[in-house]
């Protein structure tokens, strides 16, 4: 049994770290400018989660450790087929390894897909001694299940779902081109939600005073920012059919707007998180809403320019762009 595990597990370890690699690193250099923004030193953010983890531990909270599992799983939903071993996953099927064997190697590469989840535990045990020790080690346990319970979870094919999508043909083309990529997609949407129900945390704790609007329009900025890698993406699946396109009787900027189209349709859900969340607690901020719909609307069709034309700059001027929308709107808002 050892000698299939240590057999097996160097190659699902290099083919995790081939697929998600990019999105690991991402989410350490998220981590650490989210330190920049809010800390003003990269490194001070880590230990915020770490004393979090340490009270979690001591206080055994069931609604933070709730919580705690549905970020785990969430975290792993969109890369279920790369920590399975993607194309590897078929033949691994195949071969006559005892089941045990398996749930080793599915736990070898969640324990390299939580990384940074590892750091925390590790800082939150310098923080909290060794009283804290055992509950961190629980926490890690329950973590995994949650994980390994996503990832043998049977769900339906995203693929599959969008072609009954009762929208218009371009769009749900563009919607199937994002879902041929269910790590980077998925992982994009579920951190403009957290962006949002983040935002709306702190509204709520800023009793929606003019702070509260401020951090609202920062978090349709970020959330922009997020969303606005996926005209690459959708750039990139056009390039194949770009010339047979060119022969048929279409408008010039009709990928062009279905891609705008897409995006909007994406960067909406968390305008609405943020709409909703204010119009029942603060109704009589509908209005600013209202107008920052449009605005965020132009946000998002604008920032398309930086991210294909700007080369090996554009994240960065994306970036600019979105820190100047969010300076010019919240300037507006205080007026």
């Amino acid at each position: 049994m050892l000698q299939l595990y240590l057999i097996q597990a160097p190659t699902r370890l290099r083919h995790y770290a081939e697929a998600s690699g990019r999105l690991l690193l991402r989410q350490w250099q998220g981590m650490l400018l989210l330190g920049l923004l809010v800390a003003g030193q990269a490194t001070t953010i880590l230990m915020l989660p770490a004393m979090a983890l340490a009270g979690l531990a001591r206080n055994s909270d069931l609604g933070g450790i709730t919580a705690l599992a549905g970020l785990a799983a969430l975290w792993v939903l969109p890369q279920r087929r790369q920590i399975r071993g993607g194309t590897f996953a078929g033949y691994a099927a195949t071969l006559p390894m005892p089941r045990r064997v398996r749930l080793l190697l599915d736990l070898t590469v969640l324990l390299l897909a939580d990384a940074l989840l590892l750091l925390e535990l590790v800082l939150a045990a310098s923080v909290g001694g060794i009283a804290a020790m055992p509950g961190l080690a629980v926490l890690l346990a329950l973590v995994l299940v949650a994980q390994l319970v996503v990832l043998h979870l049977p769900l339906p094919d995203p693929r599959r779902m969008l072609r009954g999508l009762p929208a218009p043909a371009g769009l749900r083309c563009n919607l199937q081109a994002l879902a041929e990529q269910p790590a980077s997609a998925g992982t994009r949407l579920l951190t403009t939600i957290a962006i949002a129900a983040g935002a709306a945390a702190i509204a709520t704790a800023f009793h929606f005073d003019a702070r509260a609007l401020s951090v609202a329009i920062a978090a349709l900025a970020l959330s922009g920012f997020v969303l606005a890698d996926f005209y690459r993406v959708l750039n990139a699946a056009h390039a194949p059919i770009r010339a047979y396109l060119a022969t048929l009787p279409l408008a010039p900027h009709t990928l062009l707007l279905r891609d705008m189209a897409t995006v909007l349709l994406l960067g909406s859900v968390p305008f609405l998180m943020l709409t909703v969340w204010f119009g029942v607690f603060e109704p009589a901020s509908l209005f600013v809403f209202a107008l920052l719909a449009l605005a965020y609307a132009g946000l998002l069709a604008l920032l398309r320019l930086p991210m294909l034309r700007g080369g090996g700059l554009g994240a960065m001027l994306a970036a600019l762009v979105a820190a100047g929308w969010a300076g010019s709107a919240i300037a507006m808002v205080l007026k």
